[in-house]
């Protein structure tokens, strides 16, 4: 096979190639900042001078898009120090009023890679619940509710991988961007973002956890790839991403000729919680996973 690089020697003799390949290594993450920044302030803007009839549906979107960039620091991918990705994660944490749930949410992604389909994935203990009621699966279907009970534990102590002093931190910035609207007189702002982040989980974020993972019986694979009506910086190219956690959004590709089409990402949804009909996929081989809880 060949290397996808030259080996070191034919580097140091071709200082063109080297400079080359270092102004990617700097411009290629600015792919996932310079987005991060337009659509935070896009949202901001959004929230500030149009009125919540009109903003809902587009506010859902760019959240639910915010949150598939800061999918990329939780890899540790822009920057080459994952302290520097755990910040972002943490900053933006608070700037969204999420109060430290996606810093807990940090752990429990880089488990999921690690623990793909098995018995020590939470979507595994998700599963087993699917079938009790439907009542029951419907609430399980909810991420929101999932998310909520974590929440409770987490602050219990019972999972000790989650920073809660980070979970301080992004709940103190939140605090802080709600009394900062309230001191100029847009106390609005705090409660419109409280229901778009509500119906980014409810909706879009459920969709997405039914489709990407869950499957019917027939199929052998561990994820699945599917089409979207609107772009979500790659992220439904998911075989490839599990594949290699650590490339980032731009690089990822299609690994199947026949991508599930854009229906799939509700219908998905229904036969997971509704027509009981897909179950979890089967588990990513140890020689497959390459997405270990990363330390800072």
């Amino acid at each position: 096979m060949i290397p996808d690089r030259a080996p070191p020697a034919v580097r140091d003799k071709t200082p063109s190639r080297g400079r080359s390949r270092e102004m990617k290594a700097s411009v290629g993450p600015m792919l996932t900042h310079i987005p991060l920044l337009l659509l935070t302030a896009a949202y901001f803007a959004l929230l500030l001078r149009v009125p919540l009839w009109i903003a809902l549906i587009p506010g859902v979107v760019i959240a639910h898009r915010l949150g598939t960039l800061l999918h990329e620091y939780i890899h540790g991918i822009p920057f080459r120090r994952y302290r520097a990705n755990h910040a972002v994660v943490t900053v933006w944490d608070g700037l969204l009023l999420l109060f430290g749930s996606y810093v807990m949410f940090r752990v429990s992604h880089l488990l999921h890679h690690q623990w793909l389909n098995s018995d020590h994935d939470d979507a595994r203990r998700k599963t087993e619940t699917i079938g009790r009621g439907r009542i029951r699966d419907v609430i399980t279907g909810l991420e929101v509710v999932q998310y909520l009970m974590k929440f409770v534990q987490v602050l219990g102590g019972a999972e000790p991988r989650i920073r809660r002093g980070r979970m301080l931190v992004s709940s103190i910035i939140s605090c802080a961007v709600i009394v900062g609207f309230i001191l100029v007189g847009r106390g609005d702002v705090p409660a419109k973002m409280g229901l778009i982040t509500l119906l980014t989980v409810l909706v879009p974020v459920s969709l997405q956890s039914a489709i990407e993972h869950y499957s019917p019986p027939e199929n052998r694979g561990f994820a699945n790839e599917y089409r979207v009506l609107l772009p979500r910086f790659n992220i439904n190219r998911h075989i490839h991403h599990h594949e290699n956690p650590s490339l980032p959004w731009y690089r990822l590709q299609w690994r199947t000729e026949r991508p599930l089409n854009r229906r799939s990402y509700v219908s998905y949804w229904y036969h997971v919680f509704i027509k009981r009909d897909y179950e979890l996929m089967r588990p990513m081989g140890a020689e497959e996973a390459r997405g270990d809880l990363q330390a800072e």
